[in-house]
């Protein structure tokens, strides 16, 4: 049974052709899960509302970067540091230090360490096989950072006699700038081969961008250029009933940010940051009811900020003195984890696990040299079949933090209630606890964009979510299906930490703890798969609490947002091609912030301005080894929207412009794959 799941798993990268992919997915339209289960099956079966995005979807957006993919999808926000070069994601109106980024099930680490918000775009889409994002409580599994929800990238994984090559060129505009130096080109080849039970994998990207001019002026830039050398290793062994492999991640990325010249001279900087994320994970089936899942993983992370100073008259460049000006920061992150699978019965399974966390930082912006957290936790789960139509999987954590004292029991409860064959229900109930990480604790952020100071004093953030859905599929048979669900959820946490204005000092940000927030909404996404069609919309209406709410009597205690998504996939397959949109409309966001004026403080309602996204691309294949995809990214033209507040005023308050995208892009990509037998 285990063999089964897993081929279904990898099922996808054995098809070369594009008339084999059609036949896969007319023939097997169940797609198959991993994140949060205790065996490998359908998302219709899973106790969690699964979402998931293959590669398929990935290579049809053109995507060179994660939220290319992601920021059309539902409940998901993005905001730019354009200064740094980042990208930070929000889901159910959290923030991403609640939502937990995988990669393979192991959590990720970043230049803010772990437990904080995770960059994305650092992480190298080539080597993608699905993505598998659950929303909702999944604290007792990977932690209290989860609360919001669990992003879980799987990549790609070579085949049992199989031995197959790839490489991409993608080229793209960045708004209207596009030359050797301009725009994005993006290069991968990659190379995969499986035999005799032992497996390989090596793929190497270069991402080049070559930033945006936008309004600025002389050598400023709005997008600041990036360029990220990407790399990652496999090399895996099945002996018997234990399975095992090594892999190895590597990023380099170099982010530029060239100054202003004055009175001869300029400051420019680069940012540097070097990975290696090392995996070693493995299992072992110790009788058909009792098997063990392990990972043991290490991340090194360094991000360095050089700054020169350049002479105008004849390009020389020296390193600049001053404070800040160079730094060094190391973060590095251990993770073991465990998971046992024992099944009772055919109505009782039981999973108890472990996840040990440790996680030191070092560096000039790091407080008194080097600090270290650990985060250590034991958990256990069950599911429970008292009936066909029901489970029922409750569980609990308990966790020992090096800093801070956890309660003594951290709980959640998972069930789903099959009404008929087209109907299911289903609840999801988690507690949370979280521990300021070594960001918002020791991290000290100074230089021309940014005053961030860590904050020794904060205290832990204590959660509850509560997730529901309704499910309905309305037809069901080989060549076509369609379904509609209708979700809501409520999130409260006490002590939030979030950015706000030093007591004392205005002029420098650092971290507080918000006495509590809460987020709360609803959810309609409908789904229509046929021969040649692939079709979804979706509607999310989203309230944030209004923090001002306890101060001031006349204000509302939620300010909504509206999010309205559609994709649209058709293809032709006598032609070899497929033509894809996607579109996502992203509501005024409403917020209150304190206003003095004449002496007299009031609550003000402010808001974020709406915009719309879309991307069009088309897809050709020639034969069955080449593919040709080109399309529109930013149809709408979005660059900047505006927010009418007047001043920061805390975590979820903002003023001006906020920047959303760099315009209207083209792209053109070419894919050459082989697959044989080695």
């Amino acid at each position: 049974m285990k063999k089964i799941a897993l081929a279904a798993l990898v099922f996808s990268s054995l098809a070369s052709t594009a008339q084999e992919l059609d036949t896969l997915k007319t023939s097997y339209l169940e797609e198959v899960v991993i994140t949060g289960q205790y065996e490998p099956q359908s998302a219709k079966k899973s106790l969690y509302q699964v979402k998931t995005i293959p590669m398929e979807k990935i290579a049809a957006k053109g995507a060179v970067r994660l939220q290319d993919v992601l920021n059309t999808e539902l409940n998901i926000r993005f905001t730019q540091d354009l200064a740094l070069g980042g990208s930070n994601l929000t889901m159910q109106g959290l923030a991403g230090q609640n939502v937990k980024v995988l990669i393979d099930g192991v959590p990720m680490v970043g230049r803010q360490g772990t437990s904080n918000e995770i960059n994305i775009n650092q992480i190298n889409i080539n080597t993608i096989e699905r993505i598998e994002i659950i929303e909702g409580p999944m604290s007792v599994i990977y932690g209290a950072d989860a609360l919001a929800g669990v992003i879980n990238i799987i990549t790609k994984k070579s085949v049992e006699g199989k031995l197959d090559w790839s490489a991409k060129v993608h080229e793209e505009s960045v708004g209207s700038e596009y030359g050797l130096t301009e725009g994005i080109h993006n290069e991968m080849v990659g190379f995969g081969y499986s035999k005799n039970r032992f497996r390989t994998r090596v793929d190497v990207s270069r991402n080049y961008f070559g930033g945006w001019q936008g309004e600025a002026e002389g050598r400023d830039q709005q997008w600041h250029p990036k360029t990220q050398y990407l790399a990652s290793g496999l090399i895996g062994y099945e002996i018997d009933r234990t399975d095992i492999y090594y892999r190895l991640d590597y990023l380099y990325e170099d982010i530029y940010n060239p100054g202003e010249f004055q009175g001869g001279e300029a400051l420019d900087q680069h940012y540097y940051t070097n990975r290696f994320m090392h995996q070693l994970q493995g299992s072992h089936t110790f009788s058909e009811r009792f098997q063990f899942n392990g990972a043991l993983a290490f991340t090194d992370y360094v991000r360095e900020t050089q700054t020169t100073t350049v002479n105008e008259a004849n390009g020389d460049e020296r390193l600049a003195l001053g404070s800040g000006l160079q730094d060094v920061t190391q973060f590095n992150g251990l993770t073991v984890r465990g998971t046992f699978q024992y099944k009772w019965n055919d109505k009782v399974s039981i999973q108890p696990g472990y996840d040990l966390n440790y996680e030191s930082g070092s560096g000039g912006r790091i407080k008194e040299g080097t600090q270290t957290l650990g985060d250590y936790a034991g958990f256990v789960s069950a599911e429970w079949k008292p009936t066909p139509w029901l489970q029922i999987r409750p569980g609990f954590r308990v966790v020992y933090n090096a800093v801070y004292q956890a309660p003594p029991l951290i709980p959640s409860v998972n069930a789903k209630w099959n009404l008929n064959k087209k109907h299911d229900i289903r609840i999801s109930y988690g507690r949370g606890f979280r521990a300021p990480s070594l960001r918002e604790l020791y991290f000290d952020f100074f230089d021309a964009s940014h005053a961030i100071e860590g904050n020794t004093n904060l205290e832990a953030e204590l959660s509850h979510s509560i997730n529901g859905s309704w499910n309905w599929r309305l037809l069901e048979r080989d060549r076509e299906s369609l379904s509609t669900t209708v979700g809501a959820f409520y999130n409260t946490v006490e002590n939030m930490i979030g950015y706000g204005q030093k007591p004392g000092n205005i002029l420098i940000t650092t971290y507080l703890n918000i006495d509590h927030y809460k987020t709360q909404g609803i959810t309609w996404n409908n789904t229509w798969k046929a021969a040649q069609w692939d079709v979804s919309a979706g509607l999310a209406y989203t309230g944030r609490y209004n923090q001002l709410d306890d101060s001031f009597s006349d204000v509302e205690d939620f300010v909504w947002s509206p999010e309205v998504t559609t994709a649209i996939a058709y293809k032709i397959p006598k032609a070899n091609l497929s033509f894809s949109f996607y579109y996502k409309f992203t509501g005024k966001t409403p917020f209150y912030q304190i206003v003095t004026e004449n002496g007299t403080t009031t609550a003000e309602l402010a808001e974020i301005d709406d915009f719309h996204w879309a991307d069009v691309s088309i897809q050709k294949n020639f034969g069955n080894h080449l593919s040709l995809a080109g399309g529109v990214r930013n149809l709408f033209n979005v660059i900047n929207i505006n927010s009418t507040g007047s001043s920061a005023t805390g975590v979820h308050t903002g003023n001006g412009v906020r920047p959303v995208g760099y315009g209207r892009s083209y792209f053109l990509s070419i894919t050459y794959s082989l697959t044989t037998k080695p």
